[in-house]
């Protein structure tokens, strides 16, 4: 499996674990010191790991397109693409579309995130 088919697989999985309120695969593959940067604010592993689990405003869909993953060198990808999120919020669904952006770098092996970023449409 090439680079840019593990990223974008991975990214799907990075989706799918906020669908499902799966903080276990944002303790694996969140570095310890990556943030998250969104109109909420910047967030860090110990502010996301529990947030993602307690799934308050479940995402219901994530349709992502465009999708690019820039490889900078042998441990360090860009993936980037347009995300049209589905989010159930105090029982009504509401529409995030976003530009997001996913720094992934390879440590020993696995890739991992050590940021992500999300620009509100």
């Amino acid at each position: 499996m090439s680079v840019n088919e593990q990223l974008l697989e991975l990214e799907d999985l990075l989706w799918k674990a906020n669908r499902e309120g799966d903080g276990d695969f944002y303790e694996k593959y969140l570095l310890d010191d990556a943030i998250a940067v969104t109109k909420f604010g910047i967030i860090d592993k110990a502010t996301a790991v529990p947030g993602i689990t307690a799934n308050v405003n479940p995402y219901l869909k994530t349709d992502r397109t465009g999708e690019r993953v820039i490889v900078v060198d042998d441990h360090t990808a860009i993936v980037t693409y347009r995300v049209e999120v589905t989010v159930l919020v105090d029982g009504d669904e509401a529409q995030f579309p976003a530009y997001a952006s996913t720094v992934w770098t390879d440590v020993s092996g696995e890739w991992r995130i050590a940021f992500h970023q999300q620009t509100a449409l």
